[in-house]
């Protein structure tokens, strides 16, 4: 039985959602490798990282929002976080709900960015 179960790996890092997520720790490292899950398009001030601080500036909104973009590439992985852990939150207690309230707001009010994430106070 032990050779027939060598060769498996229930883990996929390169696409957390096809993780079978039994355990509550295995949805923390799905999600954890969903933030993994880089684009060119995205800066390193851009990315999205367990911080859940959302790093954009209104100045730098436009840029950040623009098809194609670095705001469509975080609501990739924060779509990837919902599927493989629901109620995940970041260190700054803001949810996966947050951040995308976050890139609506920044995109598609008036009120655009501010170089922080919504989060509960």
């Amino acid at each position: 039985m032990f050779l027939l179960l060598s060769g498996v790996s229930a883990e996929d890092r390169q696409h957390p959602t096809k993780n079978v997520n039994l355990a509550p720790f295995m949805q923390w490292r799905s999600a954890y490798f969903c933030l993994q899950i880089t684009s060119p398009v995205c800066s390193k001030d851009h990315t999205l990282t367990l911080s859940g601080w959302l790093n954009v500036t209104n100045e730098e909104g436009k840029k950040f929002c623009e098809k194609g973009g670095c705001a469509e590439h975080t609501k990739v992985v924060l779509d990837c976080i919902h599927h493989v852990k629901r109620d995940f939150w970041f260190a700054n207690k803001a949810t996966v709900q947050h951040i995308y309230d976050t890139i609506d707001i920044g995109c598609y009010t008036p009120q655009g960015f501010n170089g922080t994430s919504l989060y509960p106070h």
